[in-house]
């Protein structure tokens, strides 16, 4: 039962984070590290926008988890917001773990993410992530700060991992919005397409090839799909650091959707399979009106 527990860290964001708590270097006790910004930062507001034909509002993803002969292991929800903000028309994606059955009883998981990004550009303005892995609280975020070129990363469990980082020249998502992002690139076999990731104040690469295409049946029905394997390019780091690695199968046609997801660990694979698949009536992101001077 003790080799479960590394299983079960991964399996607490669904295995496609990366460590919780990358090494950064302790800022001195003489200046907070929330003060600590990157001498004079390169700004970014001209890196071309990523498209945000992926994002879907009213949409809600629910995937079904199971490892080997434990079963059913847990379930996330992907679900996708419109809000209007002063700033501007925002999307937000939530996603939810819990653990269910014999996982939850030797270690429960209950995690929740979310990613706001603007509604005209698709970049993103604040990763969030809340929740318990067994007894380990997590608490966090990543805010980008586009005008000054930097993100800041606010750890308000473990303080000692705040930081003030550079941003790169591209958008940088968190890797489940990678993942969602790709289901609109509509790969074949041998072509690949990057994007950039990021995990706390940790930004990398993600190259995403296309493998083979498949018929694949799932709870929510039996979809024609393409597998694609994201890999990190570059030094690795996190989840792929630890020896993890994805394939996703993305359903071909007219609305592509994540259909199968299988995370690889030292210990075993993960499977996660499509059971539900919704869209709720969304009102537009669109800018408000500013209301006319009254004579």
């Amino acid at each position: 039962m003790r080799r479960l527990i590394p299983l079960l860290v991964v399996l607490a964001s669904l295995a496609l984070r990366a460590a919780d708590e990358p090494a950064v270097a302790t800022p001195s006790p003489a200046e907070p590290a929330a003060e600590a910004a990157p001498s004079a930062p390169s700004a970014t507001p001209d890196a071309p926008p990523a498209p945000v034909g992926f994002i879907r509002p009213g949409e809600t993803i629910e995937l079904r988890m199971s490892y080997g002969i434990l079963g059913t292991a847990g379930t996330t929800t992907i679900e996708t917001f419109t809000e209007q903000d002063p700033a501007g028309p925002r999307y937000r994606i939530h996603v939810t773990t819990r653990s269910s059955g014999l996982v939850d009883s030797v270690y429960p998981v209950a995690n929740d993410s979310e990613s706001v990004l603007d509604a005209a550009t698709g970049r993103p303005l604040t990763i969030t992530t809340k929740g318990r892995s067994g007894k380990r609280l997590t608490e966090k975020t990543t805010t980008f700060d586009y005008a000054q070129g930097r993100a800041v990363h606010v750890n308000a469990i473990r303080p000692q991992h705040n930081a003030t980082v550079a941003l790169p020249s591209a958008p940088a998502y968190d890797l489940m919005v990678a993942v969602m992002q790709a289901r609109d690139w509509r790969l074949k076999p041998g072509e690949s397409r990057r994007v950039q990731c990021v995990n706390d104040e940790d930004f990398f690469t993600i190259e995403v090839t296309a493998l083979a295409e498949e018929r694949i049946k799932v709870p929510a029905g039996t979809f024609d799909a393409v597998v694609l394997e994201p890999r990190q390019v570059g030094e690795l780091t996190g989840f792929f650091k630890k020896g993890g690695a994805l394939k996703v199968w993305i359903s071909k046609g007219d609305r592509p959707q994540i259909i199968r997801l299988d995370t690889k660990t030292k210990i075993g694979t993960i499977v996660a399979v499509l059971t539900r698949d919704e869209t709720r009536p969304q009102a537009p992101a669109s800018t408000p009106t500013p209301a006319a001077d009254t004579p």
